[in-house]
């Protein structure tokens, strides 16, 4: 086979592989087989005649190589999106669409006043809500399958123009008894010596990694007694006086009743930043220049 066989399909996986980083997880998002996607990967491998992945236990990391190829491959995928979308809607002549991403970490109160956004320039315009996980939106975003999305603390990528609007920190969850209740705030060294109710690595694993790494480095490891998806669930396992949750401020909010308290996590690192993010190569000027501010952050 040739260079010029190589399909879009063959780039994709590429891609995905390096983003992921995990086998397993790269042939779930490509809707594969995992033996599937390592027959397509030698074969790849052979028509360039270059290892683009290294294999280990842990998962595979990307070559010297393998990343140069990325790098091209990456903006022939997005080119190639793009194209297929635009074509779709110059066929059936359709509105404009847009389609905003937001966490599931974002008060309830943002939807709401994205959608009552009258955009004036633009009166054929339909606005269009999913909600996910911030690294499912990152991923929407490079599918084309968002315009815009409004993402917690986003890891830096290339690929993606992110602008911080608004900051928030980390609540700390526990019942009144604790031995944290008398504070008013609470550095990350003073967790490390209780049982966590911490959240799920794909809610964030940019941050889940980072906050874990942080407290191996500078405490003893921190003893995640439970991990959850739901913060509803989190309060709920805070069964004594020593066991503490980790929460957003809309959680909070949600969920902690009576008989319990709630103090900030006091950390320049570790921080629930709002930034509303586009492709960087989306050149639409719906997206490029904000017509009108979001009220009420």
């Amino acid at each position: 086979m040739t260079e010029g066989q190589f399909r879009i399909r063959d780039l994709e996986l590429v891609v995905a592989l390096h983003e992921e980083g995990n086998m397993t997880q790269a042939a779930k998002r490509l809707g594969m087989s995992e033996p599937a996607l390592s027959k397509q990967l030698r074969q790849i491998e052979r028509r360039i005649q270059t290892s683009l992945f290294e294999r280990g236990n842990g998962g595979v990391v990307t070559t010297g190589s393998g990343r140069a190829f990325v790098a091209h491959a990456t903006e022939s995928v997005q080119a190639f999106r793009r194209a297929v979308h635009e074509a779709q809607e110059s066929k059936h002549n359709a509105p404009h669409r847009l389609h905003i991403g937001v966490s599931t970490c974002h008060p309830p109160n943002l939807i709401e006043i994205l959608c009552a956004v009258e955009l004036r320039l633009y009166k054929s315009l339909s606005v269009e809500i999913v909600t996910a996980y911030s690294f499912e939106l990152i991923g929407k975003l490079q599918h084309h399958e968002l315009d815009l999305a409004i993402i917690t603390s986003p890891p830096p990528n290339a690929l993606i123009t992110s602008a911080c609007f608004a900051t928030n920190p980390f609540m700390i969850v526990f019942r009144e008894g604790h031995p944290l209740s008398g504070k008013a705030s609470v550095k990350l060294h003073e967790l490390g010596p209780y049982p966590w109710v911490f959240f799920n690595r794909n809610i964030h694993h940019h941050m889940h990694d980072l906050i874990l790494q942080r407290i191996r480095a500078e405490c003893e490891p921190a003893g995640v007694f439970h991990s959850v998806s739901q913060e509803e669930h989190a309060v709920a396992l805070l069964t004594d006086n020593r066991v503490l949750a980790w929460l957003t401020p809309t959680g909070v909010e949600r969920a902690v009743h009576s008989g319990f308290k709630s103090i900030p996590l006091d950390d320049s690192q570790i921080r629930l930043e709002m930034h509303l993010a586009t492709l960087a190569s989306n050149k639409s000027p719906l997206v490029c220049k904000p017509v009108v501010p979001l009220p009420g952050i």
